[in-house]
């Protein structure tokens, strides 16, 4: 990037949304201006942005340039044209029910809790997104809600058909009790025990803890390839443990899964 002329802008063309080139592309463009990422690159959009750079497109009519060529490269060749349905009838205003008690029915439904320190990268975006059949994934961390940089990130790259949102604990625990949310199906995503244990001890309902990645780094105990630990993290799963809250500790989904209190029992 150094010996590049970037004085008219940069254009980072990309295979997928959430990947790691547009990851690694999204953390240059996300505080400057004139810069940006474009997912789904096929040939035409390729071939049509190069060509027009020769006519001097300023950096936003480039980028819609290419935005436009690569969904019209998008066709099928027996593709038949979906017929339109017709509006439906607009009811009339119904007068608002009373407030009632929250039921078991009222809440979000949680279809994967996970410890990643990661968060949202390849194998979340891809693999547990589809096996979990979420359409948000919800990041809870006061550090990273308090990071606007990171925050802005990570509401970017989740993928297609899915909204991404970075909350504090706090909210996280408001979120779950705000009936809007009743029978969505939502992922959890976090970067410590710690704070899976704070969710809980404030209401919310989680039977199941997936723990897919806890970096090594100074005063932590490895457990696996992919898990260290410190004191605070296994006081943490210990309390989760108590609760009955299964720990299962697993990258991907089709590994199998190991017991997170055994792990943890071996080192210690």
């Amino acid at each position: 990037m150094a010996k590049l002329d970037t004085s008219k802008g940069v254009l980072f063309l990309v295979d997928t949304w959430g990947g790691s080139p547009f990851n690694a592309a999204s953390r240059i463009v996300v505080d400057k201006e004139h810069y940006e990422v474009i997912a789904g690159v096929n040939i035409p959009m390729l071939v049509e942005t190069f060509m027009a750079r020769d006519d001097n497109p300023s950096f936003d009519e480039l980028v819609a340039l290419a935005v436009e060529t690569g969904s019209e490269g998008v066709k099928a060749l027996k593709a038949k044209p979906v017929e339109k349905a017709a509006p439906a009838p607009v009811a009339s205003p119904k007068a608002a029910a009373p407030a009632k008690p929250m039921g078991p029915n009222d809440y979000m439904q949680i279809g994967l809790a996970r410890i990643d320190d990661r968060l949202i990268h390849g194998q979340v975006a891809t693999r547990w997104t589809k096996e979990t059949n979420v359409t948000r994934i919800i990041v809870v961390s006061d550090e990273v809600a308090a990071d606007t940089v990171r925050k802005t990130l990570l509401t970017q790259v989740a993928p297609p058909g899915v909204t991404a949102h970075v909350v504090d604990v706090a909210k996280m625990i408001r979120v779950y009790n705000n009936p809007k949310y009743a029978g969505e199906r939502v992922m959890l995503l976090f970067t410590n025990p710690t704070d899976v244990e704070r969710i809980v001890e404030g209401g919310v309902k989680i039977t199941s803890v997936n723990i897919g990645g806890m970096a090594f780094r100074q005063g932590k105990t490895q457990v696996n390839n992919a898990i260290s630990v410190d004191d605070k993290d296994i006081e943490a799963f210990k309390k989760l443990n108590e609760r009955g809250i299964e720990l299962e500790a697993r990258k991907v989904s089709t590994d199998q899964k190991l017991k997170m209190m055994d792990l943890i029992a071996k080192v210690k």
